[in-house]
């Protein structure tokens, strides 16, 4: 029987990819190393390059025979490298006696020859031998049991192109298991808010929400009553802030606080927070003198005729306003000293 895989036909037991180097750190199991592989895609960028395709020959013959002159055939070619998420694996493109081995299955697993640094981190993956005694445990055996899924089938299910490669599939199932687990999750809290336990059938938890919802005008008009009480609530503590904000800024002028024209200023400010506005008014020097009323006859004569008696003048040099100005506010302003408008 032919599995087709990734449109190309091999026989039943032929792998079409072969685990090359373990994800991490790894050691032989003749106590070389520690390895560890840091960056995957640098090390196939190095593997493949300039074209090259990587040798699989049997028990590193092309290292042991070959260096004496004798034949050390390849039986098969890696002609493609991908990372996935337990290290490098290669796509080989078999000899028929590679085929044949294979299909014997006369070879368990896969030995890498690759290239490291004095501190074990791999930079080049050189070829690989078919071996029975491969030195690399974390490696997948060549014969390991597979699921037998069509993959071309799983690539349409989930929506994936078909030049998707296993590492994309994997992804793909991964992020559909996620997204039903979430699922199940969200209805699980449905199922807890409307009563029911958690495990509850979805049918079940429709039924609920539906006896629920029969009951929706009623629980309407009570939301619709704590809204609007809610908002007579806010509009009297407005109300109640600006009455007192008025009042305060109000007498504030009254009493010769030199702030008429910024009476709204002071008024929103008051309303937003009062103590502060409170502590700047009373901060300020009133216009009127050692708190007395300001009295423009005969018992204050201004002595210049513009209304304003000496110590008016001082008050105003002192507090930076313009005498003329003063003059006309204290006319407007004026009372007796009895209290008695003048």
């Amino acid at each position: 029987m032919l599995i087709a895989r990734h449109h190309v036909l091999l026989p039943e037991g032929v792998p079409e990819w072969v685990h090359l180097v373990p994800a991490g750190t790894f050691k032989g199991v003749d106590g070389r190393g520690p390895y560890k592989l840091t960056d995957a895609q640098a090390v196939i960028a190095a593997s493949m390059a300039n074209g090259e395709k990587p040798a699989i020959d049997e028990n590193h013959s092309i290292d042991l025979a070959g260096a004496s002159g004798q034949p050390s055939p390849a039986r098969g070619w890696i002609v493609a490298m991908e990372a996935r998420a337990d290290g490098i694996w290669g796509k080989v493109d078999w000899t028929p006696p590679g085929v044949q081995l294979m299909t014997e299955r006369a070879y368990r697993g896969i030995s890498p020859v690759f290239e490291a640094t004095k501190d074990g981190a791999v930079l080049r993956i050189l070829r690989a031998a078919l071996t029975n005694a491969p030195n690399l445990a974390d490696l997948h055996k060549l014969h390991h049991r597979e699921t037998g899924m069509d993959l071309v089938k799983l690539r349409a299910a989930l929506g994936l192109p078909e030049t998707a490669d296993e590492a994309a599939i994997l992804a793909a199932v991964t992020a559909n298991h996620q997204a039903i687990t979430a699922h199940a999750q969200q209805i699980g809290t449905i199922a807890t808010a409307v009563g029911l336990a958690p495990t509850a059938p979805v049918t079940d938890v429709v039924t609920a929400l539906q006896t629920q919802r029969a009951n929706a005008t009623s629980v309407e008009r009570m939301a619709a009553t704590i809204t609007s009480l809610e908002t007579q609530v806010a509009t009297m503590r407005n109300d109640t802030a600006r009455h007192a904000a008025e009042t305060f800024v109000d007498a504030s002028i009254k009493a010769g606080k030199p702030i008429v024209a910024l009476r709204d200023h002071y008024i929103a400010r008051h309303i937003a927070d009062p103590k502060p506005v409170e502590t700047e008014i009373a901060a300020m020097v009133s216009i009127n003198t050692a708190g007395n009323a300001v009295v423009l006859n005969a018992q204050n004569p201004d002595g210049g005729g513009d209304g304003l008696t000496p110590t008016d003048k001082a008050v105003a040099t002192k507090m930076g306003l313009d005498p003329k100005k003063f003059a006309e506010f204290k006319k407007t302003h004026s009372t007796t000293t009895d209290g008695r408008a003048a």
